[in-house]
């Protein structure tokens, strides 16, 4: 089985008779220049679109919530206000519902949209500043005909200092999908390690099932960690990877030293255990990134994986990957593949690769790659897995003027960038065979990336990424100059890339040339569950929703 973060639904990914060794940067033609220059699209999908849909009268798209076998819900907006619509994934509509969070004169927050079995339900939450009170409510609503089966009621009522410090709620569904429990999360809990929460336990149909008040301990002082990745098995054990951060004196030595300054540690909590156990992921002085972890149900595994640098927390030498025992914790087989500096220079042009050298012996440090964020561990059939990552990176520039009447006038500009994927493939022994770069260059701003990034498919033995491109980059090779994309550019395009088990990468255009100012919502495109990709796409006045069928 695979098993993908995000907006990534688990289907089987075969490999049989793969190449091992590592191929480095694998990149290989499957057709001739000629013969590719010649193809308008490519032959390896088949896209289908839905009708054509307008903002104002059908709403603006927000986000694909769950999709079934036959179902994709979706949220829309009509002059701000939330909707549910559904489609069937012949991509007919086939119904819809306002959510409204303003019921009577009480505006409402919201929480969270939950799918449990046949139902919908849609917590909210309203502060009273009189009570100095937090009230979490849910509707229900039955997923076949988005009819309301239970109106708004109160489900759990919390102390709050104010507005800003009103507590919370963490609502979860039960590990065996029974139903779902509500934490209360008090306000002004601080660095308390030990909390105490009131906990409900519902059944789908809204039902209390038990209640009472339930405990755990922080595994440490709230400001020295962060979590990282967490998973709630099927017996209700769960599972975090944090962060955690030493004391200042200690992280001033560690810098001094060249050493990380934090630890990555695996915190587990037994079903029905406040305490949790502690097991740190030992990595020597290498810099542990972005670490993700999947259970591999079929070899009773943790699996763990990420990149490290050598020199900071953001830049990235290489990738990383450990297999612990589900049951004892205890590590198994644990690896570190450094990336040559082939795979580091791919696709830099010659300008590229010597600027980034010098800037590197200017510090003294290795050529590294930065600003890498793990997306998915995608699990295979025969007990390995590959790692799939995206150069990313959000800054803000600030610029101050003066204006006609002699004002200070101060300007804030969002920059969201999106650059190359990597792929990197683990045996089942949890070495690396080989890793891969796909180029692509996505800096936009003030617009919240929407379309930038990509979408993921795993069908068999090839994994499909689709993300708007320019079109000049349709042919390039290494050395080439990626260019950027431009979302108003003549030059836009969807581009198509097909990763196979050796790790060979293919690039060609999705769409035909008549086509190609379509534009893409790479993050909103999901896999369903006959393996097509449910996409959504802008074309000049119109929005449509679409499939990808890949053969």
């Amino acid at each position: 089985m695979l098993s993908l973060k995000t907006n990534h639904y688990p289907h089987m990914f075969s490999f049989h008779n793969y190449r091992l060794g590592l191929l480095g940067c694998a990149f290989a033609a499957c057709l001739g220049s000629e013969q590719l220059l010649a193809q308008s699209k490519t032959e390896r999908a088949e896209v289908s679109w839905g009708d054509a849909r307008d903002m104002k009268k059908h709403g603006a798209f927000g986000d694909v919530r769950h999709n079934t076998a036959d179902k994709v819900f979706m949220i829309v907006y009509r002059k701000g206000e939330p909707w549910l619509q559904v489609c069937n994934t012949d991509l007919v509509m086939i119904g819809e519902m306002a959510l409204p969070l303003k019921m009577g004169r009480v505006e409402h927050d919201w929480e969270k949209l939950m799918f449990l079995k046949d139902r919908i339900i849609l917590f909210t939450s309203v502060y009273k500043k009189d009570k100095k009170t937090t009230t979490l409510y849910a509707r229900s609503y039955d997923a076949s005909d988005l009819s309301t089966i239970r109106p708004t009621e109160e489900l759990l009522v919390i102390q709050g200092e104010s507005k800003k410090d009103r507590g919370g709620f963490r609502i979860e569904t039960e590990a065996d999908s029974s139903g779902f429990m509500v934490w209360a999360i008090g306000a002004g809990q601080g660095e308390h390690m030990t909390v105490m929460s009131d906990v409900k336990h519902y059944s789908p149909e809204i039902e209390l099932l038990r209640e009472g008040e339930e405990w755990y301990e922080r595994p440490y002082p709230a400001d020295e960690y962060d979590i990282e990745s967490s998973y709630v098995d099927n017996d209700g054990t769960r599972f975090w990877v944090v962060r955690k951060y030493p004391e200042k004196k200690e992280t001033k030595q560690r810098k001094r030293e060249g050493k990380p300054t934090y630890n990555m540690v695996l915190v587990v909590y037994d079903k029905g255990v406040g305490k949790p156990k502690l097991y740190t992921l030992d990595a020597g002085d290498r810099f542990l990134q972005d670490l993700q972890m999947v259970l591999d149900e079929d070899r009773n595994e943790i699996v763990c994986a990420g990149f490290y640098g050598n020199k900071g927390s953001w830049s990235v030498r290489g990738a990383y990957v450990m297999k612990l025992d589900r049951t004892t914790r205890a590590i198994k087989h644990q690896n570190y593949k450094e990336f040559d500096r082939d795979f580091i220079t791919a696709y830099m042009t010659e300008k590229e690769e010597r600027k980034a050298t010098k800037q590197a012996e200017k510090k003294g440090e290795e050529l590294e790659m930065y600003e890498y964020d793990l997306d998915d561990i995608v699990l295979r059939d025969d007990g390995g897995a590959v790692l799939v990552g995206e150069m990313y990176n959000f800054y803000i520039t600030t610029t101050t003027s003066t204006d006609s009447q002699g004002r200070m006038v101060t300007r804030s500009v969002y920059h969201y960038v999106y650059n190359d994927i990597i792929a990197i493939s683990i045996d089942p022994k949890g070495d690396i065979d080989w890793a891969v770069k796909i180029p692509k260059r996505q800096h936009t701003t003030n617009d919240g990336g929407y379309y930038s990034s990509y979408g993921m498919v795993v069908k068999g033995e090839k994994i499909y990424f689709v993300f708007n491109d320019n079109g000049k980059n349709l042919f390039v090779k290494d050395g080439d100059k990626i260019e950027q994309f431009d979302l108003k550019g003549k030059e836009a395009l969807i581009t198509l890339v097909t990763v196979d088990v050796s790790g060979r990468v293919f690039r060609e255009a999705l769409l035909a040339p008549d086509k190609r100012d379509a534009i893409l919502r790479p993050k909103e495109c999901v896999q369903m569950e006959d393996d097509r990709m449910f996409i959504y796409a802008e074309r000049k006045k119109e929005y449509r929703f679409g499939t990808i069928a890949f053969k």
